[in-house]
This record gives C-alpha cells, sequence and structure tokens, in this order.
C-alpha cells in the first residue's frame, strides 16, 4: 500500500515538474514574442508568394514517385490525429522544440501543427518516428504565417517533397538507402576533388559524420528559413532527386580552405559549424552545384537507379548496399551503354536501356519522357577521355594471349570530342615495371584535370568471388593494395603460389592480378590529384555482353574470341539441361 502511494506521489511531482516546465516556457516565448513583435520578418519570406506555392504543388504532383489519394484527406483528419504511444510523443515534441526556434515564435499554434502533421503522417504510413521529419515539416507549417492555405495543401506538397527527394530515409529501420546515398557522396567528392577526399579520408572522416543531417533535413537545419524556401524551390524546380548529392558535394568543395587551414582533429567541428546564411550564398553553391552535375557522367544517375536509393518499398536495398561500400567502389562506375551512346550516336539515343530512346530507330526521338537524359540538354565540359586498359589477356588461346580486342575511337563533330580519343594499352611490361603506375601517368601528369580517365579491365566483379575467400574482415577495411598483394604477403602465400603454380593463365589467377593493378594505379591517380577517375562498370566482360547484345563494332573482335565460346557453351549446356 505504501509502495503505490508513493509511486503516486512521485507520479504527482513529476506532473507538477512538467506543469512548471511548460508554464515557465510560455512566459519566455510571450517575452520572446514581445521583444519581436515590432520586428519585420518579411524576410524571411522574400522568396514565397500563391504563385511559387502553386507551381511547387503543380511540380511535385507532375512528378510524384507514388500514387497517393488525397480527396478523402480533410484539415480536420490531419489535426484530430492521435498517436497512442506516449513514449514517442514525448520524443516527436521534444525534437519540435528545437525546430525553427527564431521564426516560431511568432505563429502561437507552429508546435501543435508541426506535431499534427508528422503524427498523421507516421500512422498513414504505418512507420516509426525518425529525427529530421520534423525539420521537414516546420517550413511547410510556416507557410501559413504568410499564406492563407489549408492544411490539407501543406500536408499534399509535405508528403510530395519527401517522397521525391527522401523517399526511402524515413520509412526504413536499418538506413540501407540513406547509406548508399552516403556513398554516392563519397565517390562524387573522390571524383571531383581527390585532395579533399584525401583530406576527409587520412583524418577518419567519412560523409554518415558530416551529412547525414544534411540529406535528412535537406539543410532545413543548417540554413536560415529564407535560404531554406530559395534552396528547396530550386530543388523541386530541377525536378532531380539526385541534386541534393551534388549540393552536398558543391557545398564541401566551396568550404574547402577552410578543412585545410586547421588540424586533422579540428575539421569535423568545422563541418558542424557549417551554415548558409543568405540568399546569394545558396544560389552560389546551386550554381556550382549545377555545374558538378553537368561534368559528372549519366552513369551516376544510372548507379543510383542500380541501387533502388528511389524505389519504394524495395527489399534489395541491404544487398545493393553491400556493391557500393567505400572498400569497394573505389571510384566512379562508366556504365558501358554510356560508352556506346557517345561513341556510337548514331544507334543509341540514351544511356538508360530502359528508356524508349535507347535505340535509335530512323528519326524517332521523343524528349516527351520521364527519363533524366532525354530531357536534359546533357551537355559535358569538353574534357578528352581516355582508357587506361588492364587487361592482360583476351584469349585462353596463348598464341592470342597478349591481343586485344580494340574498342572503337572517332570523332563524331568538331565541336565534340568523340567519347575514345584515345586508348592506353598497357603492356605486360609495363604492368610488371617496378615504374607501375607511374610509366602510364607521366605523360599526363600536366593535364591531369583536362582529362577524363576510364580504367578498364576484365571484369569488376572480383570481391563477390574472391574476397569472402581469401580475406579476413580487418584486413578488408583496411586494404590499400590489390587482392594479390595481400594474399601473397600477408595472408596464405602457400595459396597464393599453388593459386599460380596451377595455372598462371587461369582466369581465377589472372582476375586477381588485373584488380592488384587496378587498385594500385586508382590509389595512385587519387594520391596525385588526378579528378575525373572512372572504371567500366562490370569491365569487357559487360561492353562485350552488350555489344554483341546491339550489334555494336568492336574492333578487331573476332566470333570466336573465348567470351563468345563461353557464352555458347553456357547455351548448349543450358539447352542439354533442358532436355533432361
Amino acid at each position: 500500500m505504501s509502495e503505490t502511494l508513493d509511486k503516486e506521489k512521485n507520479k504527482s511531482k513529476l506532473e507538477i515538474k512538467e506543469i512548471k516546465l511548460e508554464t515557465e516556457r510560455d512566459i519566455f516565448e510571450n517575452e520572446l514574442r514581445s521583444k519581436f513583435n515590432k520586428k519585420d520578418i518579411s524576410h524571411y519570406f522574400e522568396v514565397i508568394n500563391e504563385n511559387k506555392i502553386q507551381g511547387w504543388e503543380n511540380k511535385l504532383y507532375e512528378s510524384k514517385l507514388k500514387i497517393r489519394d488525397f480527396s478523402n484527406v480533410f484539415d480536420s483528419d490531419i489535426l484530430n490525429e492521435v498517436l497512442n504511444d506516449p513514449k514517442t510523443a514525448r520524443i516527436i515534441r521534444g525534437d519540435i522544440e528545437r525546430t525553427r526556434v527564431q521564426e516560431s515564435i511568432y505563429m502561437n499554434s507552429f508546435k501543435e501543427y508541426v506535431y499534427q502533421l508528422i503524427v498523421y503522417y507516421i500512422n498513414q504510413n504505418k512507420i516509426s518516428y525518425k529525427q529530421g521529419l520534423n525539420e521537414i515539416a516546420g517550413p511547410f507549417i510556416l507557410l501559413k504565417y504568410k499564406l492563407s492555405i489549408s492544411f490539407t495543401k501543406i500536408y499534399y506538397m509535405f508528403v510530395c517533397f519527401i517522397d521525391k527527394f527522401l523517399t526511402n530515409y524515413f520509412h526504413e529501420i536499418e538506413f540501407y538507402s540513406l547509406q548508399s546515398s552516403l556513398s554516392l557522396i563519397n565517390l562524387l567528392l573522390r571524383y571531383h576533388d581527390p585532395e579533399l577526399f584525401y583530406r576527409f579520408e587520412d583524418s577518419l572522416i567519412t560523409p554518415d559524420l558530416y551529412a547525414t543531417s544534411w540529406l535528412l533535413t535537406l539543410f532545413s537545419n543548417k540554413c536560415a528559413l529564407n535560404v531554406v524556401y530559395q534552396l528547396w524551390d530550386k530543388l523541386i524546380l530541377f525536378d532531380d532527386n539526385l541534386f541534393p548529392h551534388f549540393f552536398i558535394t558543391a557545398y564541401l568543395i566551396k568550404s574547402r580552405k577552410k578543412f585545410f587551414e586547421v588540424h586533422s582533429t579540428i575539421i569535423l567541428s568545422i563541418l558542424s559549424q557549417l551554415h548558409i546564411d543568405t540568399i546569394d550564398e545558396v544560389n552560389d553553391i546551386l550554381d556550382f552545384a549545377a555545374e558538378i552535375r553537368d561534368s559528372t557522367p549519366n552513369s551516376f544517375y544510372l548507379l543510383a537507379d542500380k541501387l533502388e536509393i528511389f524505389k519504394f518499398d524495395s527489399k534489395n536495398l541491404k544487398n545493393l548496399y553491400e556493391e557500393i561500400k567505400p572498400d569497394k567502389m573505389l571510384a566512379l562506375p562508366i556504365f558501358p551503354t554510356e560508352l556506346f551512346t557517345i561513341t556510337y550516336k548514331d544507334k543509341f539515343g540514351c544511356v538508360d536501356q530502359n528508356c524508349k530512346n535507347f535505340l535509335r530507330t530512323g528519326k524517332n526521338f521523343s524528349k516527351k519522357t520521364k527519363c533524366i537524359f532525354c530531357r536534359s540538354k546533357n551537355v559535358k565540359p569538353e574534357l578528352f577521355y581516355i582508357i587506361i586498359d588492364l587487361r592482360i589477356f583476351e584469349d585462353e588461346n596463348k598464341e592470342n594471349t597478349n591481343k586485344k580486342t580494340k574498342l572503337k575511337n572517332e570523332f563524331f563533330s568538331s565541336s565534340f570530342p568523340g567519347f575514345l580519343p584515345k586508348t592506353i594499352t598497357v603492356t605486360k611490361e609495363e604492368l610488371n615495371s617496378k615504374e607501375f603506375p607511374k610509366n602510364i601517368l607521366a605523360q599526363y601528369r600536366d593535364d591531369k584535370d583536362k582529362n577524363h580517365f576510364i580504367i578498364i579491365t576484365s571484369q569488376t566483379n572480383y570481391f563477390d568471388q574472391y574476397e569472402k575467400e581469401y580475406y579476413k574482415d580487418q584486413d578488408r577495411r583496411s586494404s590499400k593494395v590489390g587482392i594479390f598483394f595481400k594474399l601473397y604477403k600477408e595472408l596464405d602465400k602457400e595459396k597464393a603460389d599453388n593459386l599460380g603454380k596451377k595455372n598462371r593463365n587461369s582466369k581465377e589467377y589472372i582476375y586477381l592480378k588485373e584488380l592488384d593493378y587496378y587498385k594500385i594505379l586508382i590509389d595512385e591517380m587519387n594520391k596525385e590529384g588526378y579528378k575525373y577517375v572512372s572504371f567500366v562498370y562490370g569491365g569487357y566482360e559487360n561492353v562485350h555482353s552488350i555489344a554483341m547484345k546491339y550489334n555494336v563494332e568492336l574492333l578487331e573482335h573476332k566470333k570466336n574470341c573465348f567470351l563468345c565460346e563461353e557464352k555458347k557453351k553456357r547455351n548448349v549446356a543450358s539447352f542439354l539441361k533442358f532436355l533432361v
């Protein structure tokens, strides 16, 4: 009995304490309102008007990724929604207390509106609450301060905005799509500013430490309200759910000087303090982000599509994230379709095999499509594209071991340089030289920012085939050189020797050696500050497969090449299996 009385007393004390805290907070907010009641806050909404919001609504509706029915949603439904989880409700209200503090004091119902918007959203989507939703909801609710706008319309834009730019981030338990997005940012930074990339890597700073909140809130927690509206307005206008990745990359490069002026232990603190204060500043970053987007291969979009980051309720996010982990994907990939689209411009109209414009048929080419590549001008800067061919062999026949099938290189017009104006075929002697890879890079060192380097090997699924067999977890994370080197020098010398003695022309042995050269070359190029370095996704095997499928010319290709012969063997085996 006494225990029950004690619990009731403690409960009463807590309730009194909470009421007292709420009263003190109300007094504080009233004091702030009285202090700032004469302050002009119109500049917070300088980019907002009724036509602008109508444009948002139309654009978000046109580009929505998921069919939703809002016809039966009314203001009263949202405002009367109840959350039956007291613990979650307390967390949401706690986060709202820290949301848009400077602006929310001018709107009496701000906190309750944000709370109801979030509660209705998580209940309707049957998801748990995650921090960041409050920062997205805040600016949408504050539109009511400026405009006469229904709560239903705010909810509609809020949902479509999340669907478009934050598709799976708030719906997942493990955040695999968010981790894939962070890996994409890492690839962009490595591609456009390898010096800054290595500055962060040497300081043990990864994107999850600084860019997570930027992605989840789309900079709402790092910008003044008018800056947030300007940024979001451009995101909606650009209609590009990958643009935040380019914006973050541009933001980092614009701020790069700050990271080299301090000791490495201070960098993370500098990153946490970054803030965008003015419209001019955000416009400057937006312009630079557009330049970065235009100088990034279209394969970046194909990679994001392959990772299913913006595919609702994807069941493969975990497995797909494994493919893009930083220790596996060491450079930005170029898909063979992008090589073909620019090299064979008269045959291919789009880099996406799923687009109806992929294959040109006569003069048929439609820009009335949702394909981002067809809708954009797709003008890339005039970089010279150079392939570095690291393949060791092409044919199982020893007589043809050193002979490689060449990729076509042509110019299509004087205004646009051909995608493959030059191919560097690296010989075995050059690969085995003590000077490798410096002997390959020496001739391009002075013009390293004017060339796009594409590395091609026989194939690129090395890790799936060999890493699990030969690697220990701790070695995989710290590896800076090739698998063959680790295998021979550190893990199992006997296993490496046996593999070599068994058949030095076996695909397993050759592919390990190619990966070794590839990783050493990538590491050297990044350390020397080579921008615009990528690799052919899937290697020559992928190029060959697509070339044969669409009848693309490969110079000096023979119908009895070992890849063609392997395919015939597989087809025969499949046919015999079918008969059985």
